[in-house]
């Protein structure tokens, strides 16, 4: 027997997660019970789909599936799960169908579509407003999408109507409209969503559901699985189901399984695209293709690298990662964190790794070396700020992989900002030499200069450790990377196809500084994709998170101007709730009401605490709220770069911790002007540095605002944050 299940199907069973256990049980009576009198099959009447079929579930709740088998090979395709009343109202109005111009598999939902359809249910058209999708009928009827509703479509003004219409649709519809509203050409949507390669010659077979459901965009919506399959199926319905395991967009299977890539890729996408699922699978699809590769999945922080190792492990096994710090076998994915991975070589090579000081450290060193140049000017003191001489160190230096003064005074200084004459650039090397011998005598280095000496080893090959060798390498969250980083990354796998995998949003860059892939060796030029559909974030709070974003220009790795042409999403709710407290304690009281409301008017107590997540600009800010909320008798709990929380609280977080993770709710508190951005940053930057460090400040409002999945509320007392779009 082969069982189809649709993403509508368990999206019911997350609803409620006590039905996990009796969709196994029902399928395994599917599978076994050959007359199925059991299971109460009713053909309902009047039903629109002659396949479709009720089955019982338990007393209350009834499957809705289709009956496809042919030839007495059992064929089922499950379409929900829901009360009984309600399932049988769905039965009666849905149809499963091959679409005839693509040959796409997709359920219509009949009674939403007649809903949406009608002109009445649209907001009377404004006349001085331009359609948002401004093409014909034909033309979108040409793509695959209903007459009806593409007659209804091309007069909406209004974005809400054309979010509700799109929600109605089979989800490859939705998107190919939204698409084409948010600027993507007709030719464009027309190659995603067109007939598939088998299928570029002849016609579309109205029952060929095999060949359907091979379509990239059914496989979107459906996933078929076997009965020689127990374990997998067992695990899809009674385990914590993540979507992103099965049903990919287009988009990302498009560039994660794609065979071959002659040379290095370039994946880049705003928050909430999906660029980290497409980054798993890609390094699970390249280990496990015939004869197994060696292949390293990292990221920029020990979190994240976490994080990807238990994905990871969700989707390809426990086998296929590697945790071992020997030799990577074949067919295994080894994951760490880019810094990890470089203390790891430098060990292995020198036999010991200097102490890495922390940021704060540095900092003092590098002001205590300059205090004791002799001669110091006021000159000096302007322009030799820890924040500067610590960039140039990283980002000219170490990037260039300098050793001596000769070298310096002629290097470029791309990206810098500020030019320097031949004196200024003398004072610097003296500054960073002085800096150099004392770590080294101190038995210290940075994290910078730890990653540099890594890239070094594995520049010499006497040096080299048959351990370092990868067949590929797929890294996540490339944009906080350093220059060193993309040295040591290059020389770790051979130039090549299939190289490098990069998945990059230069809107989240909140540690690196910009930079061009080139400049390291790594040649992205014809081999770049943006994904662009938010699967995260409801349309309200990316709006808001967009507009965030108004204040700068970002430059991507590849050099040039990222845009967010084409971003959106399928998914609706709230507004962002912004609001002004009078004073901190005022502010204080207003999160606990919020979160007291949150936790006690779901239904049932439906929302976790381990769902709400409070992010805020510093670590004191942070220990002071959880210390304030634990008071008020809310639970909550704190996450650091070492502990994630157990989710039996309300996790509170800074913004950087944050990075990479979701919630439900989001409340992002102590917006005000002194905090974001945080004023003693910018004090302490040089001149020429702060519009860098501004920035990044208002990157990271952007990334704290953007892991809400339904409702955002922003928080501040006193002035507001100026990156905040209030108007």
């Amino acid at each position: 027997m082969s069982v189809v299940f649709s993403k509508d199907f368990h999206k019911d069973l997350d609803v409620d997660g006590s039905l996990k256990g009796k969709a196994w049980d029902f399928v395994r009576k599917l599978n076994t019970d050959s007359d199925l009198t059991g299971l109460d099959f009713k053909q309902p009447q009047g039903a629109i789909d002659k396949r479709v079929r009720t089955a019982r579930v338990d007393l209350n709740y009834r499957a809705v599936l289709f009956d496809m088998s042919v030839g007495g090979e059992a064929f089922y395709l499950l379409a929900g799960i829901k009360k009984h009343d309600d399932a049988y109202r769905l039965a009666e109005t849905i149809e499963l169908r091959v679409n005839p111009v693509n040959g796409i598999a997709e359920v219509l939902r009949h009674q939403d579509v007649a809903r949406v359809s009608k002109p009445e249910t649209l907001a009377k058209r404004r006349q001085d407003l331009p359609r948002l999708l401004p093409f014909s009928v034909a033309e979108i009827v040409s793509l695959g999408v209903l007459e009806q509703v593409a007659e209804r479509i091309v007069e909406i003004t209004d974005e809400d109507d054309l979010q509700e219409l799109c929600l109605a649709l089979p989800e490859w519809q939705g998107d190919a409209l939204l698409q084409l509203a948010y600027g993507t050409s007709l030719d464009d949507v027309r190659k995603q969503y067109g007939p598939s390669s088998d299928r570029t010659t002849g016609g579309i077979e109205a029952d060929d559901f095999g060949t359907a459901l091979q379509h990239p965009a059914s496989r979107m919506q459906f996933v078929v699985v076997t009965d020689d399959n127990d374990d997998e199926l067992r695990a899809m319905l009674e385990s914590d189901f993540s979507y992103w395991r099965t049903f990919l967009h287009p988009e990302q299977r498009s560039v994660a399984y794609r065979e071959q890539w002659n040379g290095s890729f370039r994946l880049s996408g705003g928050a909430g695209t999906g660029k980290t699922v497409a980054a798993i699978h890609r390094a699970s699809f390249l280990a496990s293709r015939s004869g197994g590769a060696r292949v390293l999945l990292t990221t920029f922080t020990k979190t994240l690298a976490t994080q990807l190792q238990g994905d990871l492990a969700q989707l390809a096994g426990p086998a296929r990662v590697n945790l071992g710090t020997g030799a990577v076998e074949p067919g295994t994915v080894r994951v760490m964190g880019v810094d990890s991975l470089a203390r790891q070589m430098v060990a292995r090579a020198d036999g010991h790794v200097p102490r890495v000081i922390p940021q704060l450290e540095e900092d003092r060193l590098w002001e205590q070396v300059v205090q004791d140049l002799p001669d110091l000017t006021p000159d000096d003191t302007r322009m030799l700020t820890p924040g500067f001489l610590a960039a140039e160190y990283r980002n000219v230096i170490l990037a260039q992989e300098i050793t001596d003064r000769q070298h310096y005074l002629k290097a470029p200084r791309r990206g810098r900002g500020v030019r320097l004459n031949w004196l200024q650039r003398k004072r610097i090397w003296e500054v960073v030499d002085l800096f150099q011998r004392r770590l080294l005598a101190d038995g210290k280095t940075t994290f910078a200069a730890l990653v540099a000496r890594a890239a070094e080893v594995l520049a010499g090959e006497d040096k080299r450790d048959a351990r370092d060798l990868f067949d590929h390498v797929v890294v996540d969250e490339g944009q906080d990377l350093s220059a060193s980083h993309w040295l040591m990354l290059r020389r770790l796998v051979p130039k090549g196809a299939n190289d490098l995998f990069i998945c990059e949003d230069s809107h989240q860059r909140v540690y690196g500084e910009r930079l061009v892939l080139g400049h390291f060796g790594i040649d992205v030029r014809g081999r770049s994709r943006k994904l662009t559909l938010n699967y995260r974030t409801t349309r309200q709070n990316l709006r808001f998170g967009l507009r965030i974003l108004d204040g700068g220009k970002v430059v991507d790795l590849q050099g040039d101007e990222e845009t967010r042409v084409g971003y959106r999403s399928r998914l609706s709710g709230p507004e962002p709730i912004l609001h002004s407290a009078a004073s901190t304690a005022d502010e204080a009281d207003f999160i606990v009401r919020t979160i007291r409301d949150w936790l006690t008017g779901q239904p049932e107590g439906s929302l976790k605490p381990g769902s709400i997540g409070v992010l805020v600009r510093t670590n004191r800010e942070r220990d002071d709220l959880v210390h304030m909320l634990r008071q008020e008798g809310v639970p909550a709990e704190t996450l650091t770069s070492d502990a994630d929380g157990t989710g039996k609280g309300v996790r509170v977080a800074t913004m950087h911790r944050a990075k990479g993770m979701e919630f439900a709710r989001v409340l992002v508190a102590g917006v005000s002007e002194s905090t974001v951005p945080l004023r003693w940053l910018l004090d302490n930057a040089a001149v020429e540095d702060r519009p860098d460090v501004e920035q990044r400040e208002r990157l990271l409002l952007y990334v704290a605002c953007t892991r809400a999945r339904d409702q955002l509320v922003v928080t501040w007392h006193g002035r507001p944050s100026p990156y905040l779009p209030l108007s």
